[in-house]
């Protein structure tokens, strides 16, 4: 039994295994560090944004920098074809740091040397090269996605002034950088020019630095600053210079008219409208009207396109054309009427400028034109041959229909003072042409000559009756008689054709009725061309009559 006992053998001892290597413990401490790093690169690395550009030339990938105030802000990473193929992509990264600026309204544009009227820039990138200008903007949308700049803007962002917008109807135009003054002192720049096809308007975006913004107001005038000003006004002729700059490169100039009401400030990027001229400013302008036709029959010579259109002496409108021929019509035809197209502000009328006033403008001067509502073209300056149109009104000549020609309504046409002054004139020296003068002389001839048979024989009635009285007293009277008999004779004489008063009256007739003749060519001058007694017309030609053709 103890032999059995020894022979068992002792029990295991279980032991657990050994624990990891603290050698592992380096290469997971090593991916740990590794993974750090790349989040806290990655947490660090800056946005990265799109620009669009016209074309990339002088950017390079991974060498082209972004800058702002010369300072170092980005990288261009990528430059890749938009879609169109009309354009450039440019993929730069920005350090975080500036992240908080990539809003709305920041603007790129790409640095090189440039000359032009505004002055030189960008030298410096002939050393340093190219690079990518970036100027934040004061919005807080934050955007990726950039359209860059062609050129670089004339004024550095955040510079203190006001931003205004200027548009024109006229048939001038401005340039990017033109100048902007007041009275000689360069106040700003032209940044901008846009083209609106929609309205057919060129729109200026132009920034006035401080402190000259304080100038702006409501009331404030932009015109057209031409360097050299010539004009002719009712004072006489004005010429005015401005500063050189101005002659050379042109610009626009501003001013508050003297005389206006209160004004108030005004907000970024107002609309303002540009003058053509200085002495224009001090006239509205209104941006609806309402348009009506009026038909001549006399000569438009001196109407052009802007020729006032008055009412009681005040300007109501302008004419908009009137080089308008019908089809089918021509001027050859002496019935043609010549078409005179005009417009008629509301707001000239004391209605408001707008919309809602067109209707009610249209209404009334229809009835007005059912009143006795004319046109007339008068002469507005004799010595430049300058017409305008006249509305007035003439109660003797009403209509209960109004008429119409292409679908608008036609202003009668009323005859001018001085028009009817010379047609007057002209029918009297018809008139007095018309005249039997040479019958009339001839039968006070034959009158005088039968005056002077009866005298003759009441004279021999005297003679013979002198013999048969011989009373003294009686003697005495008849002698009388005879004396006056013989006085009347010789008056009578003095009438007769061949007398020397009968011809001395025929010859001042004459001359009165070829005064008058010759008068009728200059009258009728005078009211085709007023401007005939100053400046020389050509000679017309004379129609040359031709043989029947057979």
């Amino acid at each position: 039994m103890s032999n059995n006992k020894s022979d068992n053998p002792p029990p295991a001892k279980v032991a657990p295994l050994r624990k990891i290597s603290p050698l592992w413990l380096i290469p997971l401490l090593t991916l740990l560090v590794g993974a750090w790093m790349v989040y806290d690169d990655w947490s660090k690395q800056g946005p990265l944004i799109t620009i669009e550009f016209s074309t990339a030339e002088g950017l390079e990938e991974g060498v082209t920098k972004i800058k702002t105030r010369d300072v170092e802000v980005g990288q261009v990473e990528k430059i890749t074809l938009n879609s169109d193929l009309n354009g450039v992509i440019v993929t730069a990264r920005l350090n975080n740091e500036f992240r908080n600026l990539l809003v709305e309204g920041s603007r790129f544009w790409v640095v090189q040397p440039t000359i032009s009227l505004s002055g030189i820039s960008g030298l410096g990138t002939l050393m340093t090269g190219q690079y990518i200008r970036f100027s934040p903007g004061k919005s807080e949308t934050k955007v990726s996605h950039f359209r860059g700049l062609d050129s670089p803007p004339l004024t550095p962002m955040n510079t203190p002034g006001l931003h205004l917008m200027l548009t024109t109807d006229g048939n001038f135009s401005f340039a990017k950088g033109d100048l902007i003054h007041y009275k000689g002192i360069n106040v700003g720049k032209i940044e901008d020019v846009e083209l609106n096809f929609t309205e057919r308007k060129i729109y200026y975006s132009i920034f006035i630095s401080a402190p000259y913004h304080q100038l702006i107001n409501s009331e404030t005038r932009f015109w057209k600053a031409s360097g050299i000003r010539a004009e002719v006004t009712s004072a006489g002729f004005e010429v005015e210079a401005g500063p050189i700059d101005s002659i050379l490169l042109g610009g626009i100039s501003f001013s508050v008219p003297e005389g206006q009401f209160v004004s108030e400030p005004v907000a970024e990027n107002s609309l303002f409208y540009i003058y053509p001229s200085r002495s224009a400013i001090f006239e509205k302008q209104y941006l609806f009207a309402v348009q009506y036709w009026v038909l001549s029959k006399d000569s438009v010579g001196g109407l052009s396109v802007g020729s006032p259109v008055t009412h009681r002496g005040l300007q109501v409108g302008k004419v908009l054309r009137t080089d308008y021929i019908p089809e089918g019509r021509n001027l050859l035809d002496k019935t043609m009427d010549i078409p005179i197209l005009i417009e008629i502000n509301p707001g000239r009328l004391g209605l408001p400028d707008s919309e809602e006033s067109l209707a009610r403008a249209a209404a009334d001067i229809n009835t007005w034109i059912n009143q006795g509502l004319v046109a007339t073209i008068k002469t507005q300056n004799f010595l430049l041959g300058s017409q305008l149109v006249d509305l007035r009104y003439e109660e003797s000549t009403p209509q209960s229909e109004l008429a119409y020609f292409k679908d608008l309504v036609v202003i009668p046409t009323g005859v001018d003072s001085l028009e009817k002054f010379t047609d007057s004139i002209e029918a009297l020296i018809a008139r007095i042409n018309h005249l039997p003068l040479e019958s009339v002389v001839e039968k006070l001839g034959l009158l005088l000559d039968e005056g002077t048979t009866t005298l003759a024989s009441i004279q021999g009635l005297a003679k013979s009756g002198e013999s048969l009285i011989g009373d003294e007293r009686t003697k005495e009277l008849l002698e009388q008689l005879s004396a006056t008999l013989g006085a009347l004779e010789d008056t009578a004489q003095s009438f007769t054709n061949d007398s020397q008063t009968s011809q001395d009256l025929q010859r001042t007739l004459q001359t009165i009725s070829a005064f008058l003749a010759e008068m009728i060519p200059l009258i009728t001058e005078l009211k085709n061309q007023p401007s005939g007694l100053v400046f020389p017309t050509s000679p017309r030609e004379e129609t040359v009559p031709l043989r029947k053709q057979p």
